[in-house]
């Protein structure tokens, strides 16, 4: 785990995290079993607002449909950090990207890359992981991206 490129992704896409934030109703951001951490959706978040919101095509271009996928991750990074702590993890294992999009945007792949780009950035090779990237109309708040993990903790 590089902290250091953590710390560069992050200011480079402007994350910044809300104080005291949680996840909302009767489920927790970061889930425990055995060694697998399983981590919630995360939207784009920064400073407690929302960033790019829209359908990827339409009210949010390509670049920055990537930037929200990339910023989505971090969202998740955070969340596992502030849980089980960055360090203590052993390899990516899964990767989900939920991207509203309009219905001629075919990029789905493409978009997600930025996700897995930060993944392999601090983690390396054990950043490489399983990945699905689907196409939906609409996400929560009117997110244009939405990122969940399954991640495995060392022993």
């Amino acid at each position: 785990m590089n902290r250091e490129v953590y710390e560069k992704f992050k200011e480079e896409l402007g994350f910044k995290p809300a104080p005291g934030t949680k996840a909302p109703g009767p489920m927790v951001s970061v889930k425990v079993s055995g060694n697998i951490a399983y981590v919630s959706g995360h939207v784009a978040f920064s400073s407690g607002e929302l960033q790019y919101k829209g359908r990827i095509g339409a009210d949010v271009s390509i670049e920055d449909g990537k930037k929200s996928a990339a910023l989505s991750v971090i969202n998740c990074l955070d969340s596992l950090d502030s849980v089980v702590g960055l360090d203590n993890i052993d390899t990516i294992l899964k990767v989900t990207g939920y991207l509203s999009c309009a219905e001629d945007v075919t990029e789905h792949p493409s978009i997600m890359n930025a996700a897995s780009d930060v993944l392999f950035g601090v983690f390396g090779d054990d950043g490489r992981h399983a990945r699905a990237a689907l196409g939906i109309h609409t996400l929560p708040l009117g997110a244009s991206t939405e990122v969940e993990l399954i991640v495995q903790l060392k022993s």
